[in-house]
């Protein structure tokens, strides 16, 4: 599912929203220590984070030892130049880029769910991978939804 802003006829490209629940997630407990707590790193087709010592989560081919997490946790992406505007309506965590800057991440609460937001900016755009437990999925893109409807955010 891909969300994209509109106003009036015109299609406005800098904010959109795209549902990758489906992406395979895996939760590692070793193997990737050069990537510390708070951080993140691409390398090709792979996006590995931390939030946790000794923890992490790999998208992409399932590494060797790799516990799958897909089922868990639902993932949305949120891209533009308002994507940091709309996730601060509902989330405290300061995403200016001097504190949470692409290859930044954390586990916080978003719309008071649990949840690991991830700076993966595309192509020099600012975009953030929300990753909430599947359970509260749908509550959570009802909540980016209406936090960025005044900036035209519409299903």
């Amino acid at each position: 599912m891909l969300i994209s802003t509109r106003k009036g006829r015109e299609l406005v490209a800098d904010l959109t929203l795209t549902d990758l629940s489906p992406t395979p997630k895996w939760r590692m407990f070793s193997r990737y220590e050069e990537i510390g707590p708070g951080t993140s790193q691409g390398t090709g087709d792979t996006l590995v984070w931390s939030v946790t010592p000794g923890e992490w989560t790999v998208l992409g081919e399932r590494p060797d030892g790799a516990v799958d997490v897909t089922h868990v946790r639902a993932m949305f992406r949120l891209t533009g130049a308002h994507a940091a505007t709309v996730i601060n309506r509902v989330c405290g965590l300061d995403l200016g880029d001097h504190m949470f800057p692409t290859g930044a991440a954390a586990r916080t609460l978003f719309a008071g769910v649990a949840s690991e937001i991830v700076r993966d900016d595309q192509d020099g755009i600012p975009s953030y991978l929300l990753l909430p437990s599947r359970s509260f999925s749908t509550y959570v893109l009802e909540v980016i939804l209406d936090a960025g409807a005044e900036l035209g955010l519409t299903a």
